[in-house]
């Protein structure tokens, strides 16, 4: 049964069908996060919780080691390029974020907290958003990087 996937699993799969162009394999992995039904939240947080992994991992494979003053953040902006405060984010999003910037800076309790922020009060529409955004950020963060291929 598709929704047994790890979502760890669907979070690779995510990773690689929206790298590969393959649209019909990331509408396969975005329906197992949509079956979940009781498990939802807990499956999308597995699911954002891995693609933060990927980007991190991309991050510190790229940089090479880090010091204790190093501090990583980030420059959001929107679709015209205008900056965007990070509290101007929805709930889910700025807590998305602020897990991935947690985890980058080496708070991985901080990380968990912000997690169950980003998992709170979901929906299956707002467990894809979630992913998405997730997905969104772990890919940028990829090509970014070059880790791509």
């Amino acid at each position: 049964m598709r929704g047994e996937r790890t979502a760890q699993a669907t979070a690779h799969q995510l990773v690689h069908c929206v790298l590969d162009s393959d649209s019909d394999g990331l509408t396969d992995a975005l329906e197992v996060v949509v079956v979940q039904g009781d498990r939802l939240a807990d499956y999308v947080r597995e699911v954002v919780a891995e693609l933060i992994q990927v980007a991190t991992t991309a991050m510190r494979d790229t940089i090479g080691p880090t010091t204790d003053t190093m501090a990583f953040g980030v420059d959001l902006r929107d679709d015209t390029d205008d900056p965007v405060a990070i509290d101007d984010l929805v709930p889910q999003s700025r807590a998305t974020v602020r897990a991935l910037l947690a985890d980058l800076n080496g708070s991985p309790e901080d990380a968990r907290f912000q997690l169950d922020l980003a998992v709170r009060e979901l929906d299956p529409l707002t467990g894809l958003d979630a992913v998405r955004r997730a997905l969104t950020m772990t890919v940028a963060l990829i090509q970014w990087t070059g880790e791509a291929r």
